[in-house]
């Protein structure tokens, strides 16, 4: 068929629908004229019944007539009437089908954008709740160009929001309850809409049990219930609260619980110091670090416990005024202590695996669970431990004896040393101030000589105490295996020194009685010496004897 009508070129006309043929769809303008529409334009199936007026975009020659589109006109159409709607700030509604960084991608017939800044009248920082909802949008811009379009949400909730608020601000009064919106979320708490004006639950206000962070009890667009707890005309502050509208678990909560009781509850948070443990919506309690285990050094409650864990407790103590809930999971269980001291008596011994070394001795495990601490003083009777790591390795098994067993402080204390008779009680027997004694001489110094007492004890004979004359050089006097009889000076047990002398026979009797150990004297052979004897020179520091005594058995 020939066309003849150059006038339809890029138009929009009219067209009654005539029939279908194997090229596409035909149609037949007002005056007479053939267009053809291409299959491909109806994929859910033609629409149109025979004789059907459709506007078409009529574009170009094609194959004998003309080419035309039914969905470029629809399309164009839009395009233009968005264009007015645009210059109009009117409003359409729309499905909300994507987010990205930017914003939200909308479907109000054309795809159009509302920037993040649009979406809300607060900063939204999340658009993913957003996705799927149908809501109203201004349009705002039209790039007819590019054929973008770009819609707000904010500008519709400002002008509905300065209405409300006006109405709010005029009847607001504390008790108030109101259906709110949450607009934003902080640390601190959540802002919610109550109908134009804004205010703030804070998280303590938003439970009667603890959270960690607003999150997990609201979402931005959430509709909460809240109260008016006060609200400052002035600076148009408001505080709202969630938990005062809901039951408080707090109350008749001594009908409810008491100490003793043993109740099962679920892990909500985790301190350094304890574990808090919800055993009804909004009532927590304490379980102390130390309520934990009645055996293990727990430093930190994850080391034993979860989040989210389910746990049975035992209720130690209600203390409603101040609202705490003392728990424990350790008393569930009996307390190996107690037992303890039904087989480990004082004075028995045991074995058993060195678990932990520190500066201040070993801790040994006496039974399963159970660990005694063997002080570095109780390690040994004559030398003196800086560093048990010298001597001890972690898992070695030792031989103890037990000293002290306190249930009530679990601590259980253990000795090395007291496997073996104390050497300086047999020295105490053996030298007494004022006694003389057979000694042995074992080492010779520049301020004197050492000498065995008893196996493993040792006494100082100073060099003013060696002769009767001046000492120039004490290996003139004595010399090492010598053994000479010597007169008991003085005897410091807790300092663990002996003063011995060789030139005299007897102590005054003050000085023998000032010095005994039956009377608690812990005197050094230096002061006895410089008070009693005045035989050390002006020139001689009295410490020096003492330090250079201690370098000297070390």
């Amino acid at each position: 068929m020939t066309q003849t009508d150059d006038s339809l070129h890029n138009t929009f006309t009219l067209a009654k629908f005539a029939e279908k043929t194997d090229e596409g769809f035909e149609f037949e303008t007002a005056s007479g004229t053939r267009v053809r529409v291409d299959l491909d334009e109806f994929d859910q199936g033609f629409p149109y019944a025979a004789g059907e007026e459709v506007e078409l975009l009529v574009e170009q020659p094609w194959a004998g007539m003309w080419k035309a589109s039914v969905r470029k006109a629809a399309q164009l159409r839009l395009w233009e009437k968005m264009k007015t709607m645009a210059a109009e700030n009117a409003v359409v509604e729309g499905d909300i089908v994507g987010f990205n960084k930017g914003g939200l991608s909308v479907d109000i017939g054309v795809r159009a954008f509302c920037p993040k800044s649009q979406i809300d009248i607060h900063r939204v920082n999340d658009a993913s709740p957003y996705l799927g909802r149908r809501e109203k949008f201004q349009i705002i811009q039209f790039d007819e160009k590019r054929c973008n379009v770009v819609v707000s949400r904010r500008n519709l909730l400002e002008g509905k929001r300065k209405e409300q608020r006006k109405q709010i601000v005029e009847d607001i009064e504390p008790g108030q309850v109101f259906t709110g919106v949450v607009r934003n979320i902080k640390e601190y708490g959540a802002f919610v809409d109550i109908g134009g004006m804004d205010g703030l639950l804070h998280i303590s206000n938003m439970s009667w049990g603890r959270i960690d962070h607003p999150s997990e009890m609201v979402r931005p667009g959430d509709e909460i219930k809240v109260t008016v707890l006060d609200f400052d005309p002035k600076k148009k502050r408001l505080s709202l609260g969630r938990k005062q509208i809901l039951d408080n678990p707090w109350t008749d909560i001594e009908e409810k619980y008491a100490a003793g009781d043993i109740v099962s509850g679920k892990v909500v948070s985790l301190a350094d110091f304890g574990a808090f443990i919800e055993i009804a919506p909004g009532l927590e309690g304490l379980v102390h670090v130390t309520e934990l285990s009645w055996t293990q050094r727990i430093h930190h409650p994850r080391e034993v416990l979860e989040l989210g864990q389910e746990v049975r407790v035992k209720i130690l103590s209600v203390d409603t005024d101040s609202r705490r809930l003392s728990l424990s999971v350790k008393q569930l269980e009996e307390n190996p202590w107690v037992k303890l001291t039904e087989t480990l008596k004082p004075g028995e011994v045991v074995s058993g695996p060195i678990r932990t070394i520190t500066d201040f001795g070993l801790f040994v495990e006496v039974a399963a669970g159970v660990e005694g601490l063997v002080h570095i003083s109780d390690i040994s009777w004559n030398e003196k431990v800086d560093d048990a790591n010298t001597l001890y390795k972690v898992g070695e098994s030792v031989e103890v004896k037990i000293l002290d067993v306190d249930v009530e402080n679990q601590r259980l204390g253990l000795g090395i040393k007291q496997l073996s008779n104390d050497p300086w009680q047999d020295a105490a027997d053996l030298a007494k101030p004022g006694k003389k004694i057979k000694v042995t001489i074992t080492r010779i110094t520049d301020f004197g000589a050492f000498a065995e007492i008893s196996e493993g004890v040792e006494g100082l004979i100073h060099i003013s105490e060696l002769a009767p004359e001046r000492v120039e050089n004490v290996q003139q006097v004595v010399r090492p295996g010598q053994e000479v009889e010597a007169l008991v000076v003085s005897f410091d047990r807790a300092n663990q020194r002996i003063g011995l002398s060789l030139k005299r026979d007897e102590l005054e009797e003050t000085t023998a009685r000032e010095y005994s150990d039956d009377e608690g004297a812990t005197a050094k052979l230096g002061d006895i010496l410089r008070d009693r004897l005045g035989l050390l020179t002006t020139e001689q520091d009295p410490g020096e004897d003492a330090a250079a005594e201690d370098d000297a058995k070390e």
